[in-house]
């Protein structure tokens, strides 16, 4: 085999992540982790509370450095790049956050602007033509005179897609993007997360607990636990895969490889008893 054929299947990886080891306040959230982002597609990842998956976003966007490992986007080494290279590499990136973090004293024109009114310096009616784009993209043409105030959720979530798009990214990240969404609304935001991604050619990350959303969606899943992949798979049969990690987490069972109970003390002494006591 040639060194160009070898290397095609880690070409085909947007996001590559070797060896990443994470400790914060003494807890280990990453232990060697190691996945692929593939081009064009879309990835979920998933796994129990804290277990660090906004950290993993926060890694591949540059604004947390790991203890250890190496994080790649595009074939550069994030943890390696200078403050400008990784700002222009943050602006290749779109960011949908949680509860949308839409600027409440903007409207929903002005806070689809931002981005360009703070990195750019383009004319005002260049500005608005792509605004008004990204805005019929999601729908919203018709809502850009609203405030985040008079804003569904769905629709909040919506303007805030329309942002991260701005730039016509090459990968956006998506942090729990169907909490507190009615079915219709859900829906709508699922469609919109697929369209974009064939139409304009995006990959996207996806960090969700709803399973039955992701396999409307997603290409690939990644379960994440205990610090490393413990399951990875098609969405539409990862759930079914045999692993008392996957048993337990799309289950929902109490017990089972993730503890009910945080570490801790032995109990006994913590309440005061001694040995031998009665």
């Amino acid at each position: 085999m040639t060194d160009t054929a070898q290397a095609q299947p880690e070409d085909r990886a947007l996001v590559r992540i070797r060896g990443l080891t994470t400790v914060l306040n003494g807890k280990v959230v990453f232990d060697k982790l190691d996945l692929d982002i593939s081009r064009g597609k879309v990835t979920a990842i998933m796994g129990p509370s804290g277990t660090g998956k906004t950290t993993l976003l926060k890694h591949i966007t540059g604004q947390m450095r790991a203890n250890s490992g190496e994080v790649w986007v595009d074939g550069l080494n994030v943890g390696k790049l200078s403050r400008q290279a990784l700002f222009d590499l943050r602006e290749r990136i779109g960011y949908l956050f949680q509860n949308s973090a839409l600027l409440t004293d903007f409207d929903v024109f002005e806070n689809v602007a931002f981005p360009l009114r703070q990195h750019t310096r383009l004319p005002e009616v260049l500005i608005r033509n792509i605004v008004l784009t990204k805005l019929q993209a999601v729908g919203l043409r018709g809502a850009a005179s609203l405030t985040p105030a008079e804003l569904s959720g769905g629709m909040a979530r919506r303007v805030a897609l329309a942002r991260a798009i701005v730039f016509d990214p090459m990968l956006i990240l998506y942090d729990e993007p169907f909490v507190g969404l009615d079915p219709i609304a859900l829906n709508q935001v699922l469609k919109l997360i697929r369209t974009l991604n064939e139409t304009l050619g995006i990959t996207s990350v996806l960090v969700a607990h709803e399973l039955e959303a992701i396999k409307q969606v997603a290409d690939h899943v990644y379960l994440i636990a205990n610090g490393k992949v413990v399951g990875q798979g098609d969405p539409k049969s990862i759930e079914h895969d045999g692993s008392p990690w996957t048993r337990q987490f799309f289950g929902g069972e109490a017990d089972g490889p993730v503890p009910f109970q945080y570490p801790a003390g032995d109990y006994a002494e913590a309440l005061g008893f001694r040995q031998g006591a009665v």
